[in-house]
């Protein structure tokens, strides 16, 4: 079961861990030659609707504006391996200063430092150059390994080999991932993708009947560390 638990928290992890493609268009700005951190993506704002598949099925929905530093994932679905089942209904919001990942059947959830500032103020104090996103791959761990066109669209494919993780990347938004560990693979497929669209503030707001807890998110990666010795 700890393989199981490991895939999931992958998956968390990886609505931060996304990159662009080399091509341009008319939502691009001109490169300065220096990290701008202000930006995850290449694309304003959007909405991406994915369809999950393999040990878990269902559905999920990303929202994000101001250029992916706010953002909410929806996910609803259902995992099962082997006798094991689980629903899993999860709201998954970045914005500000806190990461809210919110479980909607049980009315609770847990607010964290947000992870995305997190990494700016790491990487920030690097002689670095390129995309924010091309560097948080990098700190995870990445590998790109090759290009494919994926929704009529030019992706880099990028490899993350500690978490069993392949990703097809457009304008540092994932497109598509595999996830394969311990025998469990889990797919997460776009089906559409709308650019450049205004997002209803309440995608970004926890809902009123949720019952929050603070959890201290350096202290869960220390926890982590210690039980995968």
């Amino acid at each position: 079961m700890r393989k199981i638990f490991y895939l999931i928290f992958a998956a968390l992890l990886f609505s931060i861990y996304s990159c662009d493609d080399s091509g341009k268009d008319s939502t691009d700005e001109p490169s300065t030659g220096k990290t701008d951190f202000t930006k995850r993506y290449g694309i304003k704002s959007a909405i991406v609707e994915y369809v999950i598949t393999g040990s878990q099925s269902g559905t999920k929905t990303l929202y994000f504006d101001n250029w992916g530093m706010r953002q909410a994932e929806y996910t609803n679905s259902v995992l099962e391996i082997g006798n094991f089942s689980k629903r899993i209904n999860i709201l998954n919001i970045v914005k500000d200063d806190a990461n809210y990942i919110i479980d909607l059947e049980r009315k609770t959830g847990t607010k964290t430092k947000n992870p995305v500032k997190k990494l700016v103020a790491e990487l920030q104090n690097q002689k670095s150059f390129g995309e924010f996103g091309e560097q948080i791959l990098l700190k995870a761990g990445a590998m790109k390994i090759g290009q494919e066109e994926f929704l009529d669209k030019d992706c880099d494919i990028y490899e993350i080999k500690n978490t069993g993780t392949k990703m097809w990347i457009w304008k540092w938004i994932p497109l598509k991932a595999i996830s394969k560990l311990g025998g469990v693979e889990i797919n997460s497929v776009a089906k559409k993708i709308e650019v450049n669209v205004n997002i209803p503030e309440e995608k970004f707001t926890p809902p009123d009947n949720v019952t929050i807890t603070e959890v201290d998110l350096d202290d869960i990666e220390n926890q982590l560390r210690q039980q995968s010795k």
